[in-house]
């Protein structure tokens, strides 16, 4: 065992984040774009603790590993939720509302199915909860997947898998739904859509909202730590309150849900959204996040790698179809139905990206939709565990 303290484990997280982080910068390749830099961490990490690089058994590790799981993923969710504004949302209309909630709905659709075809040769012992944590992270990203985990006590064979899972799919999804921009004035003209409706939604838009060009200072990172630790504090004093008359929702669960609903209250109705470093903080603790999440993991744990991998598939299947039979029935064009797609699949991060790829007009559009995903993205996980738990 090389790694032998918790502040030797921290700073080797780090450096790997930091090294391959650079490596994939200063050698950049066609090949990220399926696998992603993040993966590759991810595998190095497992990797270091299945040969033994450092060991749970070390208690002054296990301890380190443990405090960042129950005080840094709350303070990533704070992170995401702050940036969140309710009246900016409320914008997109009607219409691309009912799109959002057919993205989820689909996304429910696909867990269910796929959790009664295939949940029983998992192999984990959680699978309810896998499904659960996989909804949220599909709904939301990474922040919802984390909270979910920690607060219904998914194990770390569990959410190894789940982590796995989604860097897999992620890159290919994205990358087919670049694709199928070339289908977009067949697709159109089956559903008859009105595309003249999306470029009067997006005019009607603040983008300022959603940029802050102004220089990055010390004082903004110390805002958002002195803000967002406070906020966690709260709700994880308050958590375990409300548990005591909730026996079947464990004040974890409670203290995760806290955190989601003052975070986003203060992005509606502070400016705290448009403090700089917000997203900047959240996309960084994301990725370092999922480092601390699967340290305690090794390579036998991805023995049914393949069958999670056909879930994945199964899941996005029925997901597409559904998204295909609603844009149908509700005269939805393509390029609205992919960038709910996308933010709910990939996140508010990736979703311009694949918008600008179908045009300006959805680009901020998106970025809502990535923000309504991870503003809900937790409850519906929750939603979906608890109902899989009743069969």
């Amino acid at each position: 065992m090389l790694i032998t303290n918790g502040i030797e484990f921290l700073a080797t997280l780090a450096l790997i984040f930091v090294a391959v982080t650079l490596f994939c910068k200063k050698f950049p390749s066609k090949i990220y774009k399926y696998v992603p830099p993040v993966l590759i961490m991810f595998l190095i990490v497992v990797c270091c603790n299945t040969f033994g690089v450092w060991t749970m058994e070390n208690e002054s590790v296990n301890n380190t590993r443990l405090a960042l799981t129950n005080y840094a993923i709350p303070f990533l969710v704070f992170l995401i939720g702050a940036q969140t504004d309710v009246k900016r949302m409320v914008k997109i209309g009607p219409k691309l509302a009912g799109v959002f909630l057919a993205t989820v709905v689909s996304v429910f659709l696909g867990m269910i199915i796929t959790y009664f075809l295939f949940g029983n040769r998992l192999g984990i012992d959680n699978v309810e909860g896998a499904f659960g944590a996989w909804t949220g992270s599909f709904v939301g990203g990474p922040e919802n997947l984390y909270a979910i985990a920690n607060g219904i006590g998914l194990g770390d064979d569990g959410t190894a898998n789940v982590l796995l899972l989604i860097n897999l799919v992620f890159r290919p999804w994205m990358t087919f739904l670049m694709i199928i921009v070339a289908a977009v004035p067949v697709y159109n003209k089956w559903t008859k859509a009105n595309v003249t409706e999306i470029e009067e939604v997006a005019a009607a838009i603040d983008e300022a909202e959603a940029q802050n060009t102004k220089q990055l200072v010390p004082y903004d990172i110390f805002i958002i730590m002195g803000v967002g630790l406070a906020v966690v504090a709260i709700s994880q004093r308050i958590g375990p309150l409300i548990g005591q008359f909730t026996p079947s929702v464990p004040a974890s669960v409670w203290a995760y849900t806290l955190v989601t609903v003052f975070s986003v209250l203060l992005g509606t109705c502070t400016n705290l959204k448009n403090v700089n470093g917000l997203g900047l903080l959240g996309g960084g603790f994301a990725a370092f996040m999922l480092l601390v999440n699967c340290s305690a993991v090794d390579l036998k744990t991805f023995a049914n790698a393949g069958t999670f991998l056909l879930c994945g598939v199964t899941c996005l299947l029925v997901h597409a179809l559904v998204m295909a039979i609603y844009g149908k029935l509700a005269k939805v064009d393509l390029g609205t139905l992919s960038i709910a797609s996308i933010a709910s699949i990939g996140g508010v991060s990736s979703a311009p990206v694949v918008a600008a790829i179908y045009g300006k007009a959805y680009i901020s559009i998106s970025v809502i939709y990535g923000a309504l995903g991870s503003m809900i993205g937790t409850f519906a996980g929750l939603g979906v565990y608890y109902l899989l738990r009743i069969f």
